[in-house]
C-alpha cells in the first residue's frame, strides 16, 4: 500500500493544525472487488489519496471509456470540454477533490499527458468524467450514453410477512450501462468517512475516477440511485450542475433541506435545487418509518420535475416502488419491457422478502447490467454483485457486507463504543498479542459461527458450531502479523430465537 500518501497528509494537516484520523486512506478488496476508504476529513486530501492509490485505474478508464465511448472520440470530448467551461458549475468542494486527484496522480508518478487526447489532464477532466449523464442532452450522438438502470423498493405491507424484514425497507438496483471492459474491470466502491458534524459518512458504487453518487447510501440509511429519463431536448441556458454531484450533496449532508430529519426528500431537494442539463429519474429510499419511505424524482431540463410515490402506483403494486428509464408522472408513460416484467411479477404477488426483491428485479435484467446492489437500511446490510466479462451482474450471486464495518475499517486505536443492548459479542484482550477470546455477553446467547478475515477480506480461519452453538472461542493470533483483523460472528438468542450477525475489529499488536 502507498502509505507515503498518508505521511504526506499527516504532515500537511499538522501544518494547518487540524486533528487527523489515525489512518487517512487505504485500498481493500471486498469479495475480490476493489474499494477505497477515504477518511482524511478534507476534500483535497481525500482527492489526493484517491488519485495516489488509484491513478493507474483512473487514467485507463478515461482514455478507453470516457473519451472513445462516452463522447465518441477526441473531437467529441473537446466539444464536451468547451460545453463544460461555458455551461456548467460545481461546488468548490468538488474542484478541491478533483484537483487533489490530479495532484495525487502526479505524486504517484502517473503521466498526466494523455496520448489519446494529445493534452495534459486537469481537474476539469475529472469533473467532466463525473458529468457524463449531464452531457447526454447536448448532442443526439450522446443521448444514450448515460446509465440505463432499474430499481425496486419494497417496504411496509409488502415486506410485513417477511421474517427478516417485518415491514422494513429493502431496495434493489440494476445499474445498466455498456459492456466496456475498462468499466467492468475497474468497478469501484468508495467509502467516504467524515468527521464533520454537518456531514455524514456514505458509500458510493461506480468506477475508478467517480466522485458523485450515481449509486450510494449513507449512515442514516438513505440510498439514492440515478437512472436516465426519456424525452430528450436541447438544454437552454447555463449554470448546469452535475446530477450525481447533486445526489451526493443530499446524501452527504446531515439534513440537506433542514426539515429535521434525513430522508429521501433530502436527495430530491438537493437535485431540484439546481439547474439540470438533461433528463433523469432519481430513485431514493430509506427506513420504512419515513414518510414517504421511497420516492422518485422525475426531472427534465425543459419540463420541470415531479415527485412520484406509491400513490401513483397501480393498486396491485402495494408498498413497492419501481423505476426504469421512462417518466410515468411528469410526462405520459411509454412502454418499457423491463417495467412490464416487474409489474407482472408484482401482479402475481406484491409480497416480497429480501430474496424475492432481488429476484423480481432480476426479471428486468439485461446483458449490459454491470452492477446489482441491494440495501437493507435498518440492518445496515449491503448485498452486491459486479459483472464479469460475458456475465451480467444480475446473474451472479450477491455478496453481503455490513455497512457499519466499512465505515470503521481503519480507525485503528479509536475505541468502538458499542451499546450492549445492541452488541451480543465481547472480544478481549483487544488489542491482543496471542490468545484473543470471542465470547457471548449473555448465557442466553450462543455463537453459531466465527470467521476471521484480514483487512483485504482474506479468510484467516472459520469455525462453525453445532446446532447447539457455543459461547466462547479462543483465537490463537500468534501466527498472524500485527495489524487489523475482523471477526464476523453469527449468534442466536436462545430465548427469542433471533439470529444476529456482527462484525468487530480486532487489533493484533505485540
Amino acid at each position: 500500500m502507498k502509505k507515503l500518501a498518508l505521511v504526506l497528509l499527516l504532515l500537511y494537516c499538522s501544518a494547518v493544525s487540524k486533528p487527523n484520523p489515525f489512518v487517512a486512506a487505504d485500498t481493500l478488496q471486498i469479495n475480490g472487488h476493489l474499494a477505497i476508504w477515504l477518511g482524511s476529513g478534507w476534500d483535497w486530501e481525500d482527492g489526493f489519496n484517491y488519485g495516489w492509490f488509484l491513478g493507474h485505474q483512473i487514467k485507463p478508464v478515461f482514455e478507453n471509456y470516457v473519451i472513445p465511448s462516452a463522447f465518441g472520440g477526441v473531437a467529441g470530448y473537446n466539444q464536451a470540454r468547451q460545453i463544460f467551461d461555458e455551461h456548467f458549475v460545481v461546488d468548490d468542494k468538488y474542484i478541491e477533490i478533483a484537483q487533489g486527484m490530479i495532484d495525487g496522480m502526479e505524486m504517484a508518478n502517473i503521466d498526466l499527458f494523455s496520448t489519446v487526447l494529445n493534452d495534459t489532464l486537469t481537474y476539469k477532466d475529472i469533473l467532466i468524467a463525473n458529468s457524463i449523464p449531464d452531457f447526454t442532452a447536448f448532442s443526439e450522438k450522446w443521448y444514450h450514453n448515460g446509465p440505463g438502470c432499474s430499481n425496486l423498493t419494497s417496504w411496509g405491507d409488502a415486506t410485513a410477512n417477511a421474517p427478516e424484514l417485518l415491514g422494513e425497507t429493502v431496495i434493489d438496483r440494476n445499474l445498466d450501462w455498456v459492456n466496456n471492459p475498462f468499466l467492468i474491470n475497474n468497478a469501484l466502491i468508495v467509502i467516504w468517512v467524515t468527521g464533520d458534524p454537518l456531514k455524514q459518512s456514505f458509500i458510493t458504487f461506480g468506477y475508478a475516477g467517480m466522485i458523485g453518487a450515481l449509486s450510494g447510501m449513507n449512515e442514516s440509511g438513505v440510498a439514492t440511485f440515478q437512472n436516465m429519463g426519456n424525452y430528450f431536448s436541447s438544454p437552454a441556458g447555463t449554470g448546469f450542475y452535475p446530477v450525481n454531484l447533486a445526489q451526493r450533496d443530499g446524501l452527504e449532508a446531515r439534513d440537506f433541506n433542514n426539515d429535521g430529519i434525513c430522508s429521501p426528500r433530502d436527495i430530491t431537494d438537493a437535485v431540484r435545487s439546481h439547474n439540470v442539463a438533461s433528463t433523469y429519474i432519481v430513485h431514493s429510499a430509506g427506513p420504512s418509518f419515513l414518510e414517504p419511505a421511497a420516492e422518485i424524482l422525475e426531472i427534465h431540463n425543459a419540463y420541470g420535475n415531479a415527485i412520484r410515490t406509491k400513490n401513483e402506483n397501480p393498486a396491485f403494486f402495494g408498498d413497492n416502488l419501481v423505476a426504469t428509464n421512462h417518466f410515468r408522472l411528469l410526462k405520459p408513460p411509454t412502454s418499457c419491457s423491463r417495467y412490464n416484467r416487474i409489474s407482472d411479477s408484482l401482479q402475481t404477488s406484491n409480497q416480497l422478502d429480501v430474496n424475492r426483491n432481488w429476484n423480481v428485479l432480476r426479471t428486468a435484467g439485461v446483458n449490459t447490467n454491470l452492477q446489482t446492489i441491494q440495501f437493507i437500511p435498518t440492518q445496515n446490510i449491503i448485498r452486491f454483485s459486479f459483472a464479469e466479462t460475458g456475465t451480467p451482474a444480475y446473474m451472479l450471486q450477491p455478496f453481503e457486507v455490513p455497512m457499519d464495518s466499512l465505515f470503521t475499517l481503519f480507525n485503528v486505536g479509536i475505541v468502538e463504543n458499542q451499546n450492549e443492548d445492541i452488541s451480543t459479542i465481547s472480544i478481549f484482550p483487544n488489542p491482543g498479542s496471542r490468545i484473543i477470546t470471542i465470547e457471548t455477553l449473555s448465557d442466553e446467547n450462543l455463537i453459531l459461527s466465527v470467521s476471521l478475515r484480514d483487512v483485504n477480506g482474506k479468510l484467516i480461519t472459520e469455525i462453525n458450531g453445532t446446532p447447539n452453538g457455543f459461547q466462547r472461542y479462543e483465537w490463537d493470533a500468534s501466527n498472524v502479523p500485527e495489524g487489523v483483523y475482523f471477526a464476523l460472528t453469527e449468534s442466536k438468542n436462545t430465548g427469542t430465537g433471533h439470529i444476529k450477525t456482527e462484525t468487530k475489529k480486532i487489533v493484533v499488536a505485540r
